[in-house]
């Protein structure tokens, strides 16, 4: 594994609060220049400086500064500007309503541009970090939503502050929020009650002009990434150990996405008969005129690693399609959730898996699609309500012929080592070629496409090479 003065830095830390929290700033970034502890290539040596609790207009985070959310800063009117290698802290809050978090709001922008060698980092200014210590990042658009109105207030939330609005959706498919690229996001989340929880990254009505890739959630408390409605594509998203979902999407997501990775730590705690790799769930019956508006991801080449063992971690599928959801999902692999591998579970999502055996560039937009997958389970059960099942490797007898280096590990560093590449492909059936025949975004296509590789699974990158042991992932918490 490479090693990293990054990673060594922030396992160090600064936990002291530099300043009183202001209610409102813009314009240039007033760090006060308080000399701090954490010095490295990236990031430099003074805060921590308090966030305030409103950015209005444009402002810049430097990198040569420590920042904590102490409380919730929301975002709004201008860009918010991250440079590569910022180190941004939450603070841990008494309640899960009050938790720490960053919310970019509708028409705000983020430029959150990170670099492999300088990742923007947000992670807990606890002493030893857990899952939950603060609530995350949320960035919300005004692309479509499925819901009675167009619009929604975000999950996670219960209140805002004068001026501030937490509501999303619209019906501009190819607007942007930004940048958000090389970030990695540790010890997120937070729970108020069931179904309505802050997660490591949650998007709301997100539009496929807003640039997302390379992004990493460790550790949070709910799920890594959430997705409600709106179509923005993604590549190079990595979920470790999140409490509840690792992907989930939820309000009629019909993005894109590409060289995806979802791995468990069997020695965490994951929420009871509720933790899956993918969950997708549909919106509601929207009237004038009348439709039922449909989630509809549309993935290829993920890798979805769960536990050797069906008693190992309380998991459920690894990808479960539910009420008013179809699914895309191709080139992909998934192992180790007992459940089942993937399951349809209501009639729109199971009437919609209607194609044949034959029909292997099948594209329509309403339809359920599952094809040269690569399925095993810690149970009996690969599919549940899928057929046909449109694979030419379907079904796994066994972890060890799925054609992967070594799926599963107790130690959770050696996913991302350079040198044993656990998740890269070995042997057939993942070295067969995938078909990319049937997958085009659904808006925004000229600056998003699928790249055509020769493998199923989503460690290795479009090049080949095995992007979990970038520098920016390296992760020291394991």
């Amino acid at each position: 594994m490479k090693k990293h003065v990054l990673l060594i830095a922030l396992a160090a830390g600064v936990f002291a609060t530099a300043c009183k929290k202001e209610k409102e700033a813009s314009g240039a970034d007033d760090r006060g220049l308080t000399a701090g502890t954490i010095n490295t290539p990236c990031t430099g040596a003074f805060g921590p400086v308090d966030l305030p609790e409103i950015i209005s207009g444009n402002r810049t985070l430097s990198n040569d500064t420590i920042y904590l959310l102490d409380g919730k800063t929301w975002v709004k009117n201008g860009t918010l500007t991250i440079e590569p290698g910022t180190v941004i802290r939450g603070v841990k809050k008494a309640t899960a309503a009050d938790a720490s978090a960053l919310i970019v709001t509708t028409g705000a922008l983020i430029n959150a541009q990170g670099t492999e060698t300088c990742p923007i980092v947000f992670t807990s200014n606890e002493a030893t970090p857990a899952p939950g210590d603060w609530g995350g990042v949320v960035i919300l658009g005004n692309a479509e939503i499925c819901t009675p109105s167009g619009t929604a207030q975000i999950e996670g939330i219960t209140a805002a502050p004068a001026g501030v609005t937490y509501t999303y959706g619209g019906t501009t498919a190819d607007a942007t929020s930004g940048v958000f690229s090389y970030v990695r996001i540790e010890y997120a989340g937070a729970v108020i009650i069931e179904g309505n929880e802050l997660n490591g990254l949650t998007l709301g009505g997100v539009g496929c002009g807003t640039k997302l890739d390379h992004v990493a959630t460790y550790y949070g408390a709910d799920d890594g990434f959430e997705f409600f409605g709106g179509n923005v594509n993604a590549k190079y998203l990595l979920a470790v150990a999140n409490n509840d979902d690792q992907f989930d999407f939820d309000f009629g997501y019909r993005g894109s996405l590409q060289f995806l990775v979802s791995i468990i730590d069997p020695a965490a705690a994951y929420a009871a008969n509720n933790s899956n790799g993918i969950e997708s769930d549909g919106g509601t019956v929207v009237t004038n005129p009348e439709r039922i508006c449909h989630t509809r991801p549309v993935i290829s080449n993920m890798t979805i690693v769960g536990a050797e063992g069906s008693t190992t971690s309380p998991l459920l599928y690894g990808a479960r399609v539910r009420v008013n959801s179809h699914i895309v999902f191709r080139n992909s692999i998934i192992t180790g959730y007992p459940a089942a591998g993937i399951t349809l579970e209501s009639a729109h999502s199971i009437a919609s898996n209607a194609g044949t055996a034959n029909d292997t560039c099948r594209s329509a937009v309403d339809s359920t699609y599952i094809f040269d997958d690569i399925v095993e389970t810690s149970g009996t059960t690969e599919y549940l309500n899928v057929s046909p099942r449109h694979s030419s490797a379907a079904i796994a007898a066994n972890p060890g012929n799925i054609g992967l280096n070594g799926p599963f590990s107790t130690t959770m560093s050696d996913y991302f080592d350079s040198f044993s590449q656990l998740l890269a492909p070995s042997t057939t059936p993942a070295t067969l070629p995938g078909r990319f025949c049937g997958l085009s975004p659904v808006a925004c296509s000229t600056v998003f496409s699928f790249n055509t590789v020769s493998w199923k699974g989503g460690a290795l990158d479009a090049a080949g090479n095995y992007w979990l042991s970038d520098s920016w992932l390296q992760f020291s918490g394991y």
